[in-house]
């Protein structure tokens, strides 16, 4: 989508990271949405794409590790997870 969609939306950037003026954002929530029609207006979590993507966590194989735990803003918390 349009960078600057993505940023009317509210999704999160990664300080200090550079975005073209297409981007891809990733939702979380809510639980009736789909690939066909994501409700991206009603997502708990809406960010700019920062790493890998699969289409259901049912998907990742292997043992998930919290690596980092931050806040984000006011009220939210980051995780930064690795694969193991």
């Amino acid at each position: 989508m349009p960078r600057e969609e993505a940023e009317r939306l509210g999704a999160e950037k990664e300080f200090g990271q550079k975005y073209p003026d297409m981007v891809n954002v990733y939702s979380v929530g809510p639980v009736d949405a789909v690939p066909g029609n994501p409700k991206i207006e009603q997502a708990f979590s809406l960010e700019f794409c920062g790493g890998p993507h699969v289409t259901n966590t049912k998907e990742i194989t292997g043992t998930f590790r919290i690596a980092k735990e931050e806040a984000s803003s006011a009220g939210v918390r980051r995780i930064r997870g690795v694969l193991e």
